[in-house]
């Protein structure tokens, strides 16, 4: 699995605190490449350096990273996913929710983007949000780079699928890359894009949502007894209103497709009902993002609420 980070190195550290809680020491847009594994419950980090050998051919680390990706994606049938997590995840936690992600979903590639979140627990969901707004620019070079080597290398595709989803204050993140003026659509390069829990704002979401450009499908997930949102929606400020990841109300984006998982069996009040075992014991839930992080059309044979414009799931 690969990782692309602005973290601080901390080369001597475990593997797992090998990133750190803070920016990149050149700048916050500063990026970073890892290739990770997990060997018998250990971590193993290894730190890529800014040129790479492949195929006898000397190139940039990133570009050689893709073309092995691409290629085991071509020999295995497999689809890419690529995953930004969310508020209150240091670099271990957020290897691990990653990892289980390609556990859990079949024929997945995935490809970690963590921004420096502190990890210490809900007295950092203020900083958390600071630092997810200054990662506007990393997340933009990272999808620029991608969307070049896509174009570069487009006659070896193999048909295969690329998303991108985010846990979250990762749609925070996105959120900002939207409304700035440096966002080009760059997001097209995605077939499907998966805002899960969206910690943002619900009332005028539909003003930088409607921007978001995708290939197939662009799906945001609605639990209303959410109880990370709901304890997010106590943080005071004129910014701080009804999170759209667990508000059926205002759902009129064109750009997006709604899920709501409220009354799905097993799913209660979970914030993350994606790879957490409770959510995932509905087999629905599970089939429905294994669809969504590979491409398909995730939505289909769900019931559509035409009261609050969601296709709910059971």
């Amino acid at each position: 699995m690969y990782v692309v980070t602005n973290r601080n190195l901390q080369p001597s550290q475990s593997p797992e605190k090998r990133f750190g809680k803070r920016f990149n020491e050149v700048d916050p847009s500063e990026l970073r490449l890892a290739e990770v594994n997990k060997v018998d419950g250990s971590w193993r980090v290894e730190i890529l350096p800014d040129r790479d050998i492949y195929e006898g051919e000397e190139m940039v680390a990133s570009e050689a990273a893709f073309l092995k990706t691409q290629k085991r994606m071509c020999d295995r049938s497999t689809n890419c996913l690529v995953f930004c997590h969310g508020f209150n995840t240091n670099f271990e936690g957020a290897l691990e929710i990653a990892f289980r992600i390609q556990e859990i979903y079949q024929d997945l590639e995935v490809v970690l983007f963590t921004w420096p979140s502190d990890g210490d627990g809900p007295t950092s969901y203020r900083s958390d949000k600071r630092e997810a707004s200054q990662s506007v620019y990393a997340l933009d070079r990272f999808f620029e780079k991608l969307a070049d080597y896509l174009k570069k290398y487009r006659d070896r595709d193999c048909g295969q699928k690329i998303s991108f989803a985010m846990h979250s204050m990762g749609a925070y993140l996105l959120e900002h890359l939207l409304e700035s003026p440096i966002y080009e659509g760059e997001t097209l390069l995605f077939d499907n894009i998966v805002m899960i829990a969206a910690d943002v704002n619900n009332p005028d979401h539909v003003t930088w949502v409607d921007r978001i450009k995708f290939r197939n499908r662009l799906f945001i997930t609605i639990n209303e007894d959410d109880f990370a949102l709901a304890f997010s929606e106590l943080k005071g400020g004129d910014e701080q209103e009804s999170r759209l990841g667990n508000s059926v109300r205002n759902l009129n984006s064109r750009n997006a497709t709604y899920l709501d998982f409220t009354d799905a069996k097993s799913i209660r009040n979970a914030h993350n009902y994606f790879t957490k075992d409770e959510p995932l014991e509905n087999a629905k839930v599970k089939e429905i993002f294994q669809t969504a992080f590979s491409g398909g059309r995730a939505e289909q044979g769900l019931s559509f609420d035409i009261g609050t414009g969601a296709y709910r799931v059971t």
